[in-house]
């Protein structure tokens, strides 16, 4: 049998793991264009969620759900359809009126390298007094949460979200 010389075989092994060509500009230009438009459906996204809570519109909430949403809040790990949740959701907005839904800081979103998940990492403030008290004063509290996001069809879809929250000192 005979030995390839090393040189000879260090250059197989760099075409063996070679990954084809690099990108072209014009591909890497397309690519960054393909992310910011991710990332500007993404903040609209977020938007859509904060105007659906102060117009009440439970809805709005849902349309941008996948087939299923994960949530994981209070120690629990449950599985919603948008037609239970919607129902769940304007229940909620019809018992209270906000005077807060707000970014404390802008969201943080991370998309994948392929483009085809996503996720928003999420700190909000939200205020509110329900409906039923008069007199009451507004439940303050802090939000954390993260979005995960799938591209479905095209479309960003919320597919899961994990939340915590605390009482908000402003």
């Amino acid at each position: 049998m005979r030995r390839l010389p090393p040189f000879a075989l260090l250059a197989l092994l760099a075409c063996a793991h070679s990954t084809g060509e690099q990108p072209s500009p014009s591909s890497t230009a397309t690519r960054r264009a393909d992310l910011a438009a991710d990332r500007a459906e993404l903040l609209r996204l977020h938007e859509g969620a904060r105007r659906a809570h102060l117009e009440r519109r439970a809805d709005w909430m849902v349309r941008e759900w996948s087939d299923s949403l994960v949530s994981v809040n209070h120690g629990r790990v449950s599985v919603t359809r948008p037609a239970d949740g919607q129902p769940r959701f304007q229940e909620y907005f019809d018992a209270v009126d906000f005077q807060a839904w707000d970014d404390i800081v802008p969201p943080r979103i991370r998309i994948s390298p392929d483009g085809q998940m996503a996720y928003a990492i999420v700190e909000k403030r939200v205020h509110l007094t329900p409906r039923d008290s008069s007199g009451a004063t507004p439940e303050r509290t802090r939000f954390a949460w993260m979005s995960v996001y799938e591209k479905q069809g095209g479309r960003w879809r919320l597919a899961a979200i994990a939340s915590t929250d605390r009482p908000d000192s402003l």
